[in-house]
């Protein structure tokens, strides 16, 4: 495996983390705010901030995963300095 795609892995493994855990909780103080009042009939147990929570953690993880991989590579890219 080159240097390349085993930075791109993990750089979206870490990203998909990192955004899972980031817009879950992004979602769940956003939601909590401004969509804590709302109550679903269809649905009794599910409530506004559960809703954000969920969204957040999708956005936040089809977001940051592609960030993640970039970022990578582009440190990957970086001439390494010798002391």
């Amino acid at each position: 495996m080159n240097k390349k795609l085993r930075y791109g892995i993990v750089g979206g493994i870490l990203g998909l983390f990192l955004g899972l855990i980031g817009g879950a909780y992004l979602g769940m103080v956003v939601g909590g705010t401004f969509f804590g009042w709302l109550e679903f009939s269809n649905y009794p147990t599910l409530t506004g901030y559960e809703l954000g929570t969920y969204i957040g953690a999708v956005l936040g993880t089809l977001i940051s995963t592609p960030v993640g991989v970039l970022f990578a590579l582009r440190l990957m890219k970086k001439p390494e300095k010798n002391p």
